[in-house]
């Protein structure tokens, strides 16, 4: 594990000149893509208990803890740039990394504007993580099995995808998908 603390002006920096190319591009019909892909790195989700979300993704998924990141006060002009309650101070922040090598990053927010309740999940912004499994129905029986609220049972699609979600212990939505088992 690999712990950080990081100057707040330093670290404010590096991330208002990414919020400054964040203006809306003119599109075109040309075929190019703007910027060239080579997969996900990571999803990030805000956590009420830093500890518990660690020990949820390590205990449910197998992940290791990456780094552990403390930064400092962080400048109300950062806040602004991504939609920060003036009040709110960033914690702490983890990078877990899951046994396949996707990254999880979690954070934990403090102040007294942060509102804790969850969105509709059929409300803008509102978001949730898939991740792919071997086995569909038998992650389900283990989530199951471990006290998670599943949000429905398994549904297999035409193309033979099958999916469920359930429910982290703080209400963020986490689908696992995988291919149906070809029958013998």
């Amino acid at each position: 594990m690999k712990t950080q603390r990081i100057a707040s002006s330093l670290f404010a920096s590096s991330l208002l000149l990414g919020a400054a190319s964040l203006s809306a591009p003119a599109f075109s019909a040309d075929p190019t893509p703007l910027v060239t892909i080579s997969g996900v790195d990571h999803a990030g989700i805000n956590v009420p208990d830093l500890a518990k979300a660690i020990t949820f993704f390590q205990t449910t998924f197998g992940a290791t803890l990456e780094s552990d990141i403390t930064p400092g006060a962080i400048p109300d002009a950062w806040k602004a740039a991504f939609n920060w309650h003036q009040s709110s101070d960033l914690k702490r922040f983890v990078m877990m990394r899951l046994p396949d090598g996707t990254g999880v990053e979690l954070f934990q927010y403090s102040g007294a504007q942060i509102g804790h309740s969850r969105p509709h999940q059929d409300d803008d912004a509102a978001t949730h993580i898939a991740l792919r499994t071997h086995d569909v129905p038998a992650s389900f029986k283990a989530i199951q099995k471990a006290g998670l609220k599943t949000l429905n049972e398994p549904v297999t699609n035409a193309d033979g995808t099958q999916w469920f979600y359930f429910l982290t212990p703080w209400g963020s939505q986490i689908e696992l998908v995988g291919k149906a088992k070809a029958a013998n």
